[in-house]
């Protein structure tokens, strides 16, 4: 397979899984939203107030994360992976090392795209800031780790 046909797949599979995560938000949201107007509905109680700051509290947090997940899908869109192939460790670049496949670009947790498991680097990861701007034969440590790259297109 094509090397940019390969990267196409890379960054839809990246967006099909930004998308999982956002969809979880909502639904989370949604349904502390129903919770909580379902109790409003059941039951009046001058503790009730203590409650909803609460949940109120915690809705706006998985809104922040919501938001946040949906700027990362943003920038997913504007990713050109299929345009040329990369040299250097850079965000939409693939870059394959002796110890795991690293697609920079959003955090997105272990996926799999022909069976290649891969994680995907925002630009804030602490890897990433290692491996930024390395070349195919370059090192660079983490954590105690030292990383070898294999690939990189």
């Amino acid at each position: 397979m094509e090397k940019l046909e390969f990267k196409k797949m890379i960054l839809d599979k990246a967006k099909q899984c930004q998308q999982q995560v956002i969809d979880n938000f909502k639904s989370k949201i949604e349904e502390l939203k129903s919770a909580q107007t379902n109790k409003h509905e059941d039951q009046f109680d001058r503790d009730k107030p203590a409650v909803d700051e609460s949940t109120n509290e915690i809705i706006g947090k998985l809104a922040e994360e919501l938001n946040f997940c949906v700027d990362e899908m943003q920038f997913l869109h504007t990713l050109k992976v299929d345009e040329e192939l990369m040299e250097t460790a850079e965000l939409g670049s693939l870059v394959k090392t002796d110890k795991g496949i690293f697609f920079p670009s959003v955090s997105i947790e272990k996926f799999e795209v022909n069976g290649e498991k891969m994680f995907g680097l925002s630009a804030m990861a602490p890897l990433f800031k290692e491996m930024r701007g390395k070349k195919k034969g370059d090192t660079f440590s983490y954590n105690n780790n030292k990383y070898t790259i294999t690939e990189i297109f």
